[in-house]
């Protein structure tokens, strides 16, 4: 698999894991962000490279802290289909 790959596909070739958690340090200066997506393979891929650099650590209990700066939490999408009776109003 391509590292660095972006998060979504219409998205900016930059937007990947390491670059979001680099511009809310040292450009918005945000202290807490979540990312969804994070069941993607590309995206597992890219936070296991990204925690490897050193630059960034695993929390206990979720989160991923960068530079001892952010807290990135990480989120995923889920779908489900439900089956309504006729009688019901949703």
């Amino acid at each position: 698999m391509k590292i660095g790959k972006p998060i979504k596909i219409t998205a900016a070739k930059s937007l990947n894991f390491a670059n979001i958690a680099k511009e809310c340090v040292n450009k918005k200066g945000i202290q807490i962000v979540g990312i969804i997506d994070c069941a993607s393979p590309y995206v597992i891929e890219d936070i296991e490279n990204f925690l490897k650099t050193g630059e960034a650590y695993e929390l206990e209990d979720g989160g991923i802290i960068y530079q001892n700066k952010v807290c990135i939490l990480l989120g995923s999408e889920v779908e489900t289909s439900e089956v309504r009776k006729k009688w019901q109003m949703w």
